[in-house]
């Protein structure tokens, strides 16, 4: 059984390697594949969603699932040497935090949603059923707005299910990290507090009962 006091003291470097990891950004390497710049096309969002609108389903898949093993990979590396839920998620986030400010692509690059349900995945997949099924009903009441209340709400589901305390935290911080890369919005996006709150909520700049469009087809997805 590996010695969890040795698995905390390099704690701080699988920190380190899991932003490292998740900075990598695969979304712009499979769509320069197809010679395409993910920040000059369609909402210049450096993820799966954008590489899906710009270059097809299948691509956006594989980006997709690449960003996604971003966040399984650290969270059972962390795992396997011994760290609890709470310090294994918090590599996981830095995974998280490395892909939304990736330092390959100036600081800003995705939204983070497929690396966090990769570490969901591999840590408690259980309430990865939660964010799944506001992903489906994002279909009928827009997906910005679904995904703030699947993630935001995700540390109260884990405490009423009876999760320990340190993946609460964790889950937190997760929730807390996604909707301020909402609030970031593009590097165009206005900075004045009711349009960074519209961000929060709806990952657009615009509210969805002012412009119904955007339920389909969301300003910065």
């Amino acid at each position: 059984m590996p010695d969890q006091s040795l698995s905390l003291a390099y704690w701080p470097l699988m920190l380190l390697a899991a932003y490292v990891l998740g900075s990598i950004p695969f979304a712009q390497v499979v769509a320069k594949a197809k010679r395409v710049d993910l920040r000059r096309v369609g909402t210049g969002n450096v993820g799966a969603g954008n590489v899906t609108q710009e270059i097809g389903r299948g691509w956006g898949a594989v980006a997709g699932l690449l960003d996604g093993f971003k966040g399984v990979i650290p969270v059972l590396i962390a795992r396997k040497a011994g760290l609890g839920a709470g310090a294994a998620g918090m590599v996981g986030v830095a995974a998280v935090i490395g892909h939304n400010w990736s330092i390959w692509m100036r600081g800003r690059s995705g939204r983070g949603l497929a690396t966090s349900a990769g570490v969901m995945l591999s840590l408690d997949p259980v309430l990865l059923v939660w964010t799944s099924g506001w992903a489906v009903a994002g279909w009928k009441i827009g997906g910005g707005l679904a995904g703030f209340l699947g993630w935001g709400l995700l540390p109260i589901v884990s405490i009423s299910l009876g999760r320990p305390p340190t993946e609460s935290v964790f889950l937190l911080l997760l929730a807390v990290v996604l909707i301020s890369r909402r609030m970031q919005g593009n590097h165009d996006s206005s900075r004045d507090p009711a349009a960074v709150w519209r961000r929060a909520v709806y990952d657009n700049d615009l509210a969805v009962h002012d412009f119904p469009d955007t339920i389909e087809h969301p300003l910065t997805p």
